[in-house]
């Protein structure tokens, strides 16, 4: 029974060290990049910079708060929303009022806009941000 158990013991061990060595290419194979990037000239690959990093760079003031609550109404004009740095739509808004009275309306809600337009999270300094990147570019 001993020699039986053994030499079970040694013909399966084996093959079960294969499936785990087995499994594990596989699993390193999915996770893999799927391709890298090499310029003309350029005799090694440099190392990867996040692009979340170099996004988060670029964004202006006021940019990242008008992505997350803001655009869903004011991409559109969504229930009369003055659409993203739509001239004609923020000409009437605009009309004898600073950046600090908009974004005190922004703060209170107007119309069918809630307060602080649903970002309750958001300081009345992110609101007035927001606000100056979503006016039309002079």
């Amino acid at each position: 029974m001993r020699y039986l158990l053994l030499s079970f013991m040694m013909i399966f061990a084996p093959s079960v060290l294969a499936l785990q060595d087995f499994d594990k290419q596989q699993i390193e194979q999915r996770i893999k990049p799927v391709g890298t990037i090499r310029l003309e000239g350029q005799k090694t690959t440099p190392t990867v910079q996040p692009l979340a990093a170099k996004v988060e760079e670029k964004k202006v003031p006021g940019q990242a708060t008008y992505e997350q609550y803001c655009s869903t109404c004011h991409k559109t004009g969504l229930a009369g929303a003055p659409k993203f740095q739509d001239a004609a739509d923020w000409k009437p808004r605009m009309t004898n009022k600073d950046i600090n009275v908009l974004a005190a309306s922004a703060i209170k809600g107007l119309n069918a806009m809630p307060p602080k337009g649903t970002c309750q999270e958001c300081s009345e300094q992110d609101i007035k941000e927001a606000t100056q990147y979503m006016l039309p570019k002079s």
